[in-house]
């Protein structure tokens, strides 16, 4: 079954457009699931979702289109789960070739732990390389099942978005913040990305009011969090996926546990910091919020900087 695409011409709502991008991205990624395409497929899905089931807080619970909304829902979670396992490992590959480089970089004597270092990174790397094309395969297989029934539901969304909608999003979507904050009161390496996944459905609402310079501000700083958090997580991730069966890698295991804590800290830290300033002690929100943000600070070193110097 091939559904049409929406024509040149036609008008398409805010979520239309998103439709519409997001049928063009599940088309191209069929055909290769390069990593740019991946990524933004992936991110519009999980945009669409965050807007859908925000419509249909606002619709009968029995209607047609909230069922299509749940069933969206279902069937673009396999989806995802597809497209997060590929990103994944293309995570991976460019942050230990960037470690590569980093320990590269050295000048005169190398010491053994940080040739070593290198070596494993290689085996590592080409490990993953083979993943990926095993990941890949299975990813465009998961996309022809469930294309036609995607595009189906679809469909029976477009056009949900209406009057519905609050008209005075940034107080509801701070609320939504602050409730998942009150969730997760201390952040631990347990709980800390599913705080991430909480918060970024707050980020995506936000960014649906562009014209709401609170909302924009609310997104950026709410942005920011989610960014420290997929570091830690990416790195640690990456840091139990090495083998260390009787030693093995053992060079390589330490450098990523090591940037592993280090961004652990960071991301806590930036959490702490960015819900001190959006929330006050009494659940309101904060004139940083609202009001135009200042210069930006400077740039951060590359994590694990400072570990992959001590092995060099």
């Amino acid at each position: 079954m091939n559904r049409a695409k929406p024509s040149p011409g036609a008008e398409l709502s805010g979520l239309g457009v998103r439709l519409a991008e997001w049928h063009e991205l599940l088309d191209r990624c069929a055909r290769k699931p390069t990593r740019k395409r991946v990524h933004a497929l992936r991110v519009v899905t999980l945009r669409m979702q965050a807007e859908l089931e925000n419509d249909a807080a606002g619709l009968p619970s029995a209607s047609h289109q909230v069922q299509a909304i749940l069933d969206f829902g279902r069937q673009s979670g396999k989806l995802r789960h597809a497209l997060g396992r590929v990103r994944e490992i293309d995570v991976w590959i460019g942050m230990l070739r960037g470690l590569r480089a980093s320990l590269s970089e050295a000048t005169g004597y190398v010491p053994r732990s940080a040739r070593d270092c290198v070596r494993q990174m290689g085996r590592l790397e080409a490990r993953l390389t083979e993943k990926r094309r095993a990941s890949e395969k299975k990813l465009v297989l998961e996309i022809e099942k469930r294309r036609d029934a995607l595009l189906a539901i679809v469909e029976e969304v477009d056009g949900t978005s209406g009057d519905h909608r609050d008209s005075h999003p940034f107080e509801h979507i701070l609320a939504r913040f602050a409730a998942a904050t009150a969730e997760f009161p201390a952040l631990e390496r347990e709980n800390l990305h599913e705080f991430r996944k909480q918060i970024k459905t707050v980020r995506y609402l936000a960014e649906l009011s562009p014209a709401d310079a609170a909302c924009t501000r609310l997104a950026a700083q709410v942005k920011k969090m989610q960014t420290a958090i997929g570091e830690w997580h990416d790195w640690d991730s990456l840091a139990q996926s090495v083998p260390r069966k009787h030693g093995r890698n053992a060079y390589l295991a330490e450098l990523l546990d090591t940037i592993a804590a280090e961004t652990f800290e960071a991301a806590v830290a930036t959490c702490d910091s960015t819900k001190a300033r959006l929330i006050g002690g009494n659940g309101s929100h904060d004139s940083a919020v609202v009001s135009p943000p200042g210069r930006k600070p400077p740039a951060r070193a590359l994590p694990g900087q400072a570990a992959a110097k001590k092995l060099a």
